[in-house]
């Protein structure tokens, strides 16, 4: 699935019925990364990279009531593809769907993990040099080092844990 993600569109079956929406996680396709990485389909891994990060400063990061930091991560994206009209759709998710509704902070971390061993890969270092590339890192970094973390997920789940069915917060605060 995260293979077809990060393919041009002209070269997946659009009227196949499990490609009207497509959905990868950032911390689930890392390992299927490495994979391309070894077999040499290292475009696959670079259109992944570059995906994420437009999403990161794309758009709008709520979970509930709460706004998470511009450095914040998508946990995963939805590709929604229109076959009539031949377009594709992408949709962050910043945690809305994920177990718990839990701010996805260690994406970040494997998007920068993965993106080094991209760059170890192909022996080129230009993909972390770009400018957005460069922003990306230093937003994740200073969201995640900062002294306080205001949707850490520990602060908004149960007990303190990051997988959990019910969050401490109400969603409906009247």
């Amino acid at each position: 699935m995260g293979k077809l993600l990060c393919l041009p569109s002209s070269t997946y079956n659009h009227d196949s019925p499990s490609s009207a929406t497509m959905q990868v996680f950032v911390r689930d396709f890392v390992p299927s990364a490495l994979a391309f990485l070894m077999n040499n389909e290292t475009e696959i891994v670079k259109n992944f990279l570059l995906k994420a990060i437009r999403l990161q400063s794309n758009c709008q990061k709520t979970i509930d009531n709460f706004t998470l930091g511009k450095g914040a991560m998508p946990a995963s994206f939805k590709v929604h593809i229109d076959p009539k009209r031949n377009q594709e759709k992408i949709t962050a998710d910043f945690g809305e769907s994920a177990i718990g509704r839990v701010a996805p902070v260690d994406s970040g971390f494997w998007w920068i993990i993965l993106l080094r061993a991209y760059c170890k890969c192909v022996g080129d270092s230009s993909l972390a040099e770009r400018p957005d590339c460069q922003q990306g890192m230093g937003l994740i970094l200073n969201l995640c080092l900062a002294e306080g973390f205001d949707t850490f997920p520990t602060l908004l789940c149960a007990d303190g844990c990051s997988m959990v069915d019910r969050r401490m917060v109400s969603s409906k605060l009247t």
